[in-house]
This record gives C-alpha cells, sequence and structure tokens, in this order.
C-alpha cells in the first residue's frame, strides 16, 4: 500500500495532469471540454487531445480511450495556401463521442467527426467522417465493418476458443493452470444462473460494474446457461 501511494505521488510530480486518467479528464474540464461520466483515457501520456479549441469537444459517458490516441478540432494545412496566395483560411470543426465508445490504440479522430453510440473503432484507424450507432469501424481510412449485433454474435463463438488459448498459453510459461483473476474475463463460460453473486471472485464483480450497467448484467447473468459447471471442470477439458 505504501509503495502504492509513493508510485502515485512520483506519477503527479513527474507527469502533472497527465498523472492518470481522473487528474486529465478534471484538467481537460477546467478547459472546457465536455466529457461523460466514467470515460478513461488509459495513458494520457501517450495521448493528444486538442487543446486549441477544447470548446468544441463533447465526450460521452462510458468511452474508453485507449494509449496513442489521438483527437483533433482543427488543421494547420492552410499555412502552405498562406504561403502560395497569401491569405489565411481558418480551420475548425466540431468533435462529439456518443456513449459506450471503444477507440482502438493509434487511432486519430479528425476535427468535424460525430461518432456515434456503442462503437467500436479499431487500432491505428483514421476517422475522417461520421461514424453511426451501434456499429464496429476501422481502417485508414476508416469504414464500418459491421454492426454491432454481428459482431456479438461473432465474440460469442470465439469464446471457449480464445479462453483456451490463454489456458494453453499460460501453462506453457508457468507449467500450472491460470486462477480466476487471469480467466476473469471468461467466467460467464462457468458462472450462471446457479451461482450466488455475492460469492463470485472479485475479479468477475469488478468486470460487471464495467461501463455502469452492473445491474443488467447480473440479470442477465441470472439467466446465462452456462457450459461448464465451474472453473475446475473448463479447465480439465483443455487439453
Amino acid at each position: 500500500m505504501i509503495k502504492k501511494q509513493i508510485r502515485n505521488i512520483y506519477r503527479k510530480i513527474r507527469y502533472g495532469v497527465r498523472a492518470n486518467s481522473e487528474s486529465y479528464i478534471r484538467y481537460l474540464k477546467t478547459l472546457g471540454m465536455r466529457i461523460g461520466d466514467r470515460t478513461i483515457i488509459f495513458d494520457p501520456r501517450y495521448t493528444l487531445i486538442d487543446e486549441t479549441r477544447p470548446w468544441m469537444i463533447k465526450i460521452g459517458d462510458d468511452v474508453q480511450i485507449t494509449y496513442g490516441v489521438t483527437i483533433l478540432t482543427h488543421g494547420y494545412g492552410w499555412s502552405v495556401l498562406k504561403g502560395v496566395y497569401g491569405e489565411i483560411l481558418g480551420s475548425s470543426g466540431e468533435v462529439s463521442i456518443g456513449n459506450n465508445v471503444f477507440i482502438g490504440m493509434h487511432s486519430t479522430i479528425l476535427k468535424g467527426v460525430h461518432i456515434g453510440d456503442n462503437v467500436i473503432i479499431g487500432a491505428n484507424s483514421l476517422v475522417n467522417k461520421d461514424i453511426p450507432d451501434n456499429v464496429v469501424a476501422a481502417g485508414n481510412p476508416c469504414k464500418v465493418i459491421m454492426d454491432l449485433s454481428q459482431y456479438y454474435t461473432k465474440r460469442k463463438a470465439r469464446q471457449i476458443d480464445e479462453a483456451a488459448g490463454l489456458v494453453r498459453s499460460y501453462r506453457e510459461v508457468f507449467k500450472q493452470d491460470p486462477g480466476e483473476k487471469e480467466l476473469s474475463e471468461f467466467f460467464w463460460l462457468w458462472t450462471g444462473k446457479n451461482d450466488d453473486y455475492s460469492e463470485l471472485h472479485e475479479s468477475y464483480k469488478q468486470k460487471m460494474k464495467l461501463v455502469g450497467n452492473e445491474n443488467i448484467a447480473i440479470k442477465k447473468l441470472k439467466k446465462n446457461e452456462s457450459k461448464y459447471y465451474d472453473l475446475k471442470e473448463f479447465l480439465k477439458e483443455i487439453k
């Protein structure tokens, strides 16, 4: 605990407002940015959010902004035009990001772009036009790949295979099975309507609290027909 406190103090001294997500968001709000609840900026030190026109950025609730993301409200290409034609031609555009949005690593969001609710932006995307609600989009330039319901079906179908892959890799490195913490993203495979929520592993509960809809997640879990009786049975099946 003491080491963690010392580490946090060191980060605040060295990185200032960019020491963590909370301090950076508080700072951005003082500039006039509108940022919703439970939004997270995973590494403020390596995130560029345009401060030249901060009042032109609106970010909703439950937005996950990952490492290396850039959000711009202006361009400076007019400097070249001025060099040729002598005129100064301003550049600005509002950026809005809806609720429940994930922005993948090293993505860039250009001025004038509006991203809807319930959107996944893939890593290394260049978002130069509006993205509608309930889709997965990626690429340079960023394009809609599929709607969210298709992605949901795809991810459900991959759960067992990906969890098994995690187990095999862990065994190879550590010569033992992973525990509940290491497999906490996959616990719905062996947890469901017959389990007492209050007795779940803490790492499971943390996942249930994400994006502020724990009550909805609990109701869904109580209806879940888990494929395995428990974690032990799942691990036994993985050869």
